[in-house]
C-alpha cells in the first residue's frame, strides 16, 4: 500500500531525489491517510508512459504499456485483503487494511522479504504473460530493487538470504526470455529505466508531493536527468517528456473510513 499522509510537503531551496522524498512520506505518521493501492499506482505510471513524447526516443509499443501497467499487479490481493501478510507482523482493520502495531496502515517500504517476494514475482508472471519484454522489464525492475536494498543493507540476513535466491532466479528468467523476443539487452536496459521513471513519478504524485526534485534515471534527449518542480499546481518536467499539459486521475480509499467513499486525485503534469 502506498500512504499519502494529511502534511504538507517539505520545501528546500534546491532538488532532491525523487525516492528520498517518496520514502520520507512512507515514514511519517499522520491522524488520517488516503491510501492508494500498488496496482493503481502501476497502472498510473502506465498512462504516463503511453504519453511519452520524448525527441528522438524510442515509439512506445503496447508491449511496454502493458509492462509498466502490470508491474505491481503482485499486490493486489494483499492491498485488498483478499491475502493476508505472512512474514510481516501485521494486525487488520474491519476493512482489510493491513497495521502495524501502533494502528498505522503498513507502507510497502515496511513489508518483509516472505511476502513481497510474493508480490514481485506475481507481477513479473503477470507481466511475462503479456509479452516477453514486459516480462523482461518488470524482472529488471525488482531485480534492482532488490541489489538496491542490499547495497543499503536495508534487509535482516534472513530476508537478503531470500532476496538473493529470487536475483539469481530471475537471471535465469532474463536468459530465458531474451531467446523470446528481439530487443537488445541495451534496449531491455532503457525500457527498464523508462519504467523505473514512471514508477517514481507515479509515486512522487500519489504521495501528494510538492518538493523540487532530480530522478535518477537518464531517460532524456541527450541522456540527461529529469526534474520536476511544481508550479501554481503544475508538475513541471524538465526536459518535458509529454507533447503538452496532461492530466491524471486516481482514485484513493480514506483510512480511518467509517463509511466514508473514495477520493478522487487529479494531477496536471507537464
Amino acid at each position: 500500500m502506498i500512504l499519502r499522509t494529511e502534511l504538507k510537503s517539505s520545501t528546500h531551496a534546491g532538488l532532491i531525489p525523487a525516492w528520498e522524498a517518496v520514502a520520507r512520506t512512507q515514514k511519517a505518521n499522520s491522524a488520517r491517510y488516503l491510501l492508494i493501492r500498488q496496482p493503481d499506482h502501476a497502472r498510473l505510471a502506465g498512462q504516463i508512459v503511453e504519453r511519452f513524447a520524448i525527441p528522438g526516443a524510442s515509439a512506445v509499443d503496447d508491449d511496454i504499456v502493458q509492462g509498466v501497467s502490470l508491474h505491481d499487479e503482485g499486490w493486489a490481493d494483499f492491498d485488498c485483503g483478499r491475502k493476508r501478510l505472512e512474514a510481516t507482523p501485521a494486525v487488520y482493520s474491519e476493512d482489510g487494511v493491513a497495521l502495524n502495531a501502533e494502528g498505522k496502515p503498513l507502507s510497502f517500504l515496511e513489508i518483509k522479504a516472505g511476502d513481497f517476494l510474493q508480490a514481485w514475482r506475481g507481477s513479473i508472471e503477470s507481466a511475462e504473460a503479456v509479452a516477453p519484454v514486459a516480462g523482461l522489464i518488470v524482472s529488471a525492475h525488482f531485480r534492482r530493487i532488490g541489489q538496491f536494498g542490499m547495497g543499503l543493507g536495508t534487509y535482516s540476513q534472513s530476508d537478503e538470504a531470500q532476496v538473493r535466491e529470487f536475483i539469481a532466479q530471475e537471471e535465469q528468467r532474463r536468459r530465458r526470455l531474451m531467446r523470446l523476443q528481439e530487443r537488445s539487452e541495451k534496449e531491455v536496459e532503457y525500457w527498464t529505466d523508462v519504467l523505473q521513471f514512471c514508477d517514481l513519478l507515479s509515486l512522487y504524485l500519489c504521495c501528494g508531493l510538492q518538493e523540487s526534485v532530480e530522478f535518477p534515471q537518464r531517460i532524456a534527449p541527450k541522456g540527461q536527468t529529469i526534474t520536476l518542480r511544481v508550479n501554481d499546481g503544475i508538475n513541471k518536467l524538465s526536459p518535458p517528456i509529454f507533447a503538452s499539459e496532461m492530466v491524471f486521475e486516481l482514485e484513493a480509499n480514506p483510512y480511518p473510513s467509517p463509511g466514508g467513499s473514495p477520493a478522487r486525485l487529479s494531477w496536471r503534469v507537464m
